[in-house]
């Protein structure tokens, strides 16, 4: 169950109280504060942890400082789309660029920063085209270990500079340790903040979940987390619920290929086989979504 309680609520006030002493005397059911710090307006939402069956709606729609009360139906407590009275914004804004179901944003750009005259041929060209987002690749974790894998934290300066004096707003870039999140953030502000960055979990890390509490603490940046290969999506989905769970909710699910069965040495290659039926099954959340067109295969049959 989610209380979403009235705009501004005030942690020090005495109906926050009121309502927090009430919560901690329900037997057996734990709760976890999730605030959003907006420019004007701060929401607030309770999420109930527990055996809620036995409590209505309609008692706790009479408690301090409650504006409406979601009964959560999918195991996806956050971000779920839930059937009772969940009419929560499935959208949200980053730098200037707005994410939802109803928005269409391209992130054509590097899977790997090899160079800055790489970087500024791509910028140009998105410019170019009308295009505000871009993905660059920083570091990259890769099968094989004798392979290229980023510059790291070297190439971020010359990649934002970039990024400011082409416009680009928002830079997906994947994140592999605790420590590339506090790299990005001083290259940003050494820089001048010139673009803002979407944090990617990258399939190999869907189930990293020391790093998925970390980037979900966070809330400086948005994250988008793509759908590991070689688990199911509803693993997938609880993965990026990790994420909300920590009070980071501005999030955007990426459904990839994903490695089948195919053992015959015809399909050896083909690990990124995606299934249509994932992109419907996402549905069942209100989140963000994309597809990773770069990581597909389409055997012929």
């Amino acid at each position: 169950m989610i209380l979403i309680l009235e705009p501004n609520a005030n942690p020090e006030s005495t109906d926050y109280r009121m309502l927090t002493d009430q919560l901690d005397r329900l037997s057996g059911i734990s709760y976890r504060v999730h605030r959003e710090v907006g420019a004007e307006v701060t929401l607030t939402e309770i999420y109930l942890i527990g055996n809620t069956g036995a409590l209505t709606v309609e008692q706790m729609q009479v408690l301090p400082c409650v504006e409406k009360v979601v009964r959560v139906s999918e195991a996806y407590r956050v971000l779920g789309r839930h059937k009772y009275g969940d009419d929560r914004p499935s959208s949200f804004e980053y730098n200037g660029v707005r994410f939802g179901q109803d928005t269409l944003n391209v992130f054509a750009g590097l899977c790997a920063v090899d160079s800055p005259e790489s970087v500024d041929a791509m910028m140009r060209a998105l410019k170019e085209n009308g295009q505000t987002c871009t993905r660059m690749g920083a570091y990259k974790p890769r099968t094989n270990p004798y392979v290229f894998q980023g510059y790291g934290a070297k190439c971020l300066p010359y990649v934002f500079e970039l990024a400011g004096k082409y416009g680009i707003r928002v830079i997906a870039m994947e994140v592999t340790h605790e420590s590339h999140v506090d790299e990005i953030r001083a290259a940003l502000k050494a820089t001048g903040n010139p673009a803002g960055v979407m944090l990617q979990i990258g399939t190999r890390n869907t189930q990293n979940f020391e790093l998925l509490k970390h980037v979900g603490r966070q809330q400086d940046f948005p994250v988008l987390i793509k759908r590991g290969f070689g688990i199911t999506l509803d693993e997938s989905l609880n993965a990026a619920e990790y994420l909300a769970s920590e009070g980071n909710r501005k999030v955007v699910f990426c459904l990839r290929g994903m490695k089948t069965n195919m053992g015959d040495p015809q399909y050896f290659s083909s690990r990124s086989t995606l299934f249509e039926s994932a992109v419907r099954r996402s549905n069942l959340t209100h989140w963000r979504g994309t597809v990773n067109s770069a990581n597909l295969s389409f055997p012929a049959f």
